[in-house]
């Protein structure tokens, strides 16, 4: 085990603060944050002591910034997605056999965080949220939706602490 508990790890970096992209669907910049907000105080998987929405670094989807911002932020996601099935390899998990004799431990909560991140539940290791499609990801079609009516969806930049 190279790194400490993947699910406790900011007992491990001393890291209590987050940043997280939410994509949300709003008439503006507060009626999305209200949303945002109302999501994170329902939420029972993750619960932040401060949650900060930063407007400056927020955008909509009208901005010409927007789809490079979204992009980079899927990546993110799908680099953690990446990270963490090569860790799993390395640790030797390799077919669908093994994961029937995986001990309870550090391998299963690595794929915790995948299956997390590949089913749609928030969680710390979640850089980007598609809050609409309760999804890491954008499809085609809601990527049609945001296009067609980019006014009303924003990316909202989000600062949290433990």
């Amino acid at each position: 085990m190279r790194k400490g508990d993947i699910l406790s790890r900011e007992k491990d970096t001393g890291k209590t603060n987050y940043v997280h992209e939410i994509l949300v669907k709003g008439n503006g910049y507060q009626i999305c944050r209200e949303r945002v907000l109302a999501f994170f105080n329902t939420y029972q998987l993750v619960r932040y002591s401060h949650i900060d929405t930063v407007e400056k670094k927020s955008l909509p989807a009208s901005s010409p910034e927007f789809e490079d911002r979204l992009q980079r932020a899927v990546l993110r996601n799908r680099r953690i997605l990446n990270d963490l099935t090569r860790e799993l390899q390395e640790e030797n998990v390799l077919t669908l056999d093994d994961l029937r004799v995986m001990p309870q431990g550090y391998k299963s909560k690595m794929l915790h965080v995948i299956t997390h991140l590949l089913d749609g539940f928030f969680g710390i290791d979640t850089c980007f949220y598609n809050l609409e499609e309760d999804s890491h990801w954008v499809s085609d079609e809601f990527r049609q939706k945001v296009k067609a009516l980019p006014s009303h969806y924003w990316l909202l930049y989000i600062e949290a602490a433990v």
